[in-house]
């Protein structure tokens, strides 16, 4: 028993050490309210693109236009990635909704069938699947965005250490 307490406050600690204080680190890099609204609100929003593997370039590219902390951003979006995989279906078939197009099957035989009986047209219609997504999460981030980030900025500006001008 002393064992297995002595082994869990290790782990304890080794997360602390290696993850929590990382992580806050990044958070008080003399980043403001405003900053760090913004970091939490495009990493999230970016995170839950319906288009795997362009988190990161949008993270980084906005993060580096906006000047905010890159990493913190990046870190958001991967967080996220279980979300946008959870959401993947949702924004295609809410796109395939607005846009009148035909719908994508997205059962495993079905696409299997699509892929095998024409894979070019199967990727151009996973394609378009992926656009109307992306123009179902752009309709659903705007709203979102302004609500995380003013949400955020509250209560940021609350937690946050007042920065002292030198």
């Amino acid at each position: 028993m002393k064992v297995l307490l002595h082994k869990n406050k290790d782990l304890k600690h080794f997360i602390r050490r290696k993850l929590w204080e990382p992580v806050l680190e990044l958070v008080k890099q003399g980043i403001t309210p405003h900053q760090m609204a913004l970091t939490i609100t495009l990493g999230a929003g970016f995170g839950i693109i319906p288009f795997i593997g362009l988190t990161t370039i949008l993270c980084t590219f906005w993060a580096l236009r906006l000047r905010l902390n890159v990493a913190f951003t990046i870190l958001i979006g991967y967080l996220m990635q279980p979300v946008q995989l959870a959401l993947y279906v949702p924004f295609v078939e809410l796109g395939q909704s607005i846009i009148p197009i035909a719908p994508i099957p997205f059962s495993l035989d079905k696409l299997t069938s699509m892929f095998r009986a024409d894979w070019l047209n199967a990727l151009q219609q996973l394609w378009l699947a992926n656009m109307v997504g992306i123009m179902a999460w752009l309709l659903c981030f705007i709203p979102f965005g302004f609500a995380l980030y003013f949400s955020s900025k509250q209560v940021l500006s609350r937690v946050l250490p007042v920065q002292q001008v030198a």
